[in-house]
């Protein structure tokens, strides 16, 4: 009698102390086999699936009717052979790898490896309610560190300057040729009211803001040089004329 041993379903050389086929996965298990190690009629209702070793079970699946096993790919996985791709964080559209920005968003490569940013916890209402007791104040409460501090430090230097024309001006009968800048100051305290409110509003709520630290800077910019030109052309002639 042949020592050799072989799977009933497909055939091939098995251990002798084998629980399953390492070829098909077949079980060994049951009715033995003929001595002269040929093939036989597998078991009726027999699942190669089922019989296979927990660990292959994710492997493997039963093709109806045929009863082989094929592999199963996971979930999302790309086919083989396909190019590889990278999914866009906005619209999670698949892009070539030689592609920088999403063909469809035009969302950069880069912001793949963007930390998402946290939203706010404080309430809209809330976040525009303390930027009308403070500008900025909002901004800080809602999480904006840096557009909070650049606009407490543009509202205190606002309210600074007035403080200075109005001490100065104090016992003199009104104020003079430093009417303009008063205005100047006092329409610059107001606008700035209005927008760290609306901002602080939007920040919170997670929309953008309609004024962005670069307009802000831009804005300051005006300010000054406005400052300067009333300042030249309207204070320091009507003093030297006084």
């Amino acid at each position: 009698m042949s020592s050799e041993r072989r799977c009933p379903d497909c055939g091939a050389l098995v251990a002798i102390d084998a629980d399953w086929c390492g070829q098909c996965y077949a079980s060994l298990k049951g009715p033995q086999m003929p001595a002269d190690g040929a093939p036989s009629e597998k078991a009726p209702g027999l699942s190669i699936v089922a019989a296979a070793p927990a660990e292959l079970r994710d492997k493997v699946s039963e093709v109806a009717g045929e009863g082989e096993p094929t592999e199963v790919e996971p979930q999302g996985a790309e086919p083989q052979g396909a190019e590889p791709t990278w999914q866009c964080p906005i619209c999670e559209r698949p892009n070539a790898m030689d592609l920088n920005v999403c063909a469809v968003c035009g969302t950069p490569f880069g912001r793949l490896f963007q930390e998402p940013e946290k939203r706010s916890e404080m309430p809209p209402k809330d976040a525009a309610a303390w930027s009308i007791l403070l500008p900025g104040l909002g901004h800080l409460k809602s999480g904006k560190t840096t557009e909070g501090i650049a606009r407490l430090v543009l509202f205190a230097w606002i309210v600074g300057a007035l403080a200075v024309i109005l001490v100065a001006r104090f016992g003199t009968g009104g104020l003079g040729p430093t009417a303009s800048l008063v205005y100047l100051y006092l329409i610059a305290t107001a606008l700035l009211y209005v927008e760290s409110a609306v901002d602080a509003y939007r920040v919170a709520a997670g929309d953008p803001p309609l004024m962005s630290s670069r307009t802000l800077m831009w804005a300051v910019v005006i300010l000054v040089l406005l400052s300067v030109l009333l300042g030249s052309l309207v204070v320091l002639p009507a003093t030297r004329g006084g």
